[in-house]
């Protein structure tokens, strides 16, 4: 019986530090958790008086923007894009993503066609002098800068070359609609209602 007892009480013994111990454990988690939560409350509560305070300085600015524009002849003819507007923004993906992007462009252009873009890159122009007509592009490379791909744009007719344009292969934003068409035996794609501005 002596043996018996003694095997209860290391048994007893053994099993009840780690229920202590799993109760301790529980008791920190359940505080940790009600700081957790009240930190992430408090975080919420400061992002939503930030974005209060971006939309009313973005509308501010929005409104001296617009009184701007409405000051210049130039702009006032030129399609204007808000940020909502724009379904494809590939100013906000890494160089990676955005030559991805554009080469999906490239695969699948049916995808893509009616579809506002955004993009970032280096300005090209090409003048074919059998036809007499400037080509205008914005070049984007990949990461490591070996290789580049671009999306030919149509800007506003008015726009006349070299003077309405950037110089050489400076950094421009271009915002268009997505249209291809054919020229010869080749399938082409472009930007149309084109807006530009360097960078």
């Amino acid at each position: 019986m002596k043996k018996w007892t003694v095997l209860l009480m290391c048994f007893l013994s053994v099993t009840m530090v780690p229920v202590s111990g799993l109760m301790n454990v529980m008791a920190k988690t359940n505080s940790q958790t009600s700081s957790v939560n009240d930190v992430l409350a408090e975080q919420m509560a400061k992002a939503d008086a930030g974005e209060e305070e971006k939309d009313s300085s973005e509308d501010s600015g929005k409104e001296k923007g617009d009184a701007e524009k409405e000051g210049t002849s130039k702009d006032a003819e030129d399609p204007q894009y808000e940020d909502e507007d724009i379904d494809v923004d590939l100013t906000v993906l890494s160089s990676t993503m955005v030559y991805s992007e554009v080469y999906n462009m490239m695969v699948s252009p049916e995808s893509y066609i009616g579809k506002t873009v955004k993009m970032e890159g280096a300005f090209a122009c090409f003048l074919d002098e059998a036809a007499n007509k400037y080509y205008y592009a914005c070049i984007i490379q990949d990461a490591t800068a070996c290789c580049a791909q671009g999306i030919e744009f149509v800007p506003p007719e008015r726009y006349k070359f070299p003077d309405d344009f950037p110089e050489g292969s400076e950094e421009i934003t271009v915002t268009g609609v997505f249209d291809t068409y054919e020229e010869g035996d080749y399938k082409y794609c472009t930007l149309r209602k084109a807006v530009f501005e360097t960078v």
